[in-house]
């Protein structure tokens, strides 16, 4: 448990540069470049028709996104329909995706069954989350509109050129 607790501080020290007026200031630069990153690595599992699975999405954006999303050969499961074990018991679920990713505020039910299932995790998150077993962490504020947008590129990514 002291290993896990002290690699997930190491982890959110390159990423948070400290607290100001009561609130968390991490940074922003890093969190750009790994949105960057991100957006490379779903282009290239789109392109070589690897399956990506996104879970969970900003409220207002979900239809859109799941419309979005049901245009490519991936998956979208709203945040609220993921069922633990998912990924780890994937004979039962029928799931068995290349890349996930997540936007939401508590991620561990996802980071875990990535980790034990090797495959890469994109996450969208905040101050508030674990990011000790996300590949792709990307810091942002979860309720601003900039964020959604974000997020929403990235899966435009998979609809845009469709490879199926």
């Amino acid at each position: 448990m002291e290993v896990s607790l002290k690699r997930m501080l190491r982890v959110k020290k390159v990423f948070f540069l400290g607290f100001r007026g009561g609130f968390t200031v991490f940074d922003l630069e890093r969190s750009l470049t790994t949105y960057f990153k991100a957006l490379n690595l779903v282009k290239l599992f789109n392109e070589s028709s690897l399956q990506i699975l996104f879970v969970g999405a900003p409220l207002f954006l979900e239809n859109i996104i799941q419309k979005e999303v049901e245009k490519s050969k991936h998956i979208f499961i709203r945040e609220d329909s993921w069922v633990l074990g998912s990924l780890t018991n994937y004979i039962q679920s029928g799931l068995s995706p290349n890349l996930i990713v997540t936007f939401n505020s508590d991620n561990s039910f996802a980071s875990k069954e990535c980790f034990k299932r090797g495959a890469p995790l994109i996450s969208f998150v905040d101050d508030r989350c674990d990011i000790t077993f996300i590949d792709y962490p990307i810091l942002v504020n979860l309720k601003s509109k900039g964020a959604s947008r974000m997020y929403y590129n990235l899966i435009k990514q998979c609809s845009s050129n469709n490879n199926v």
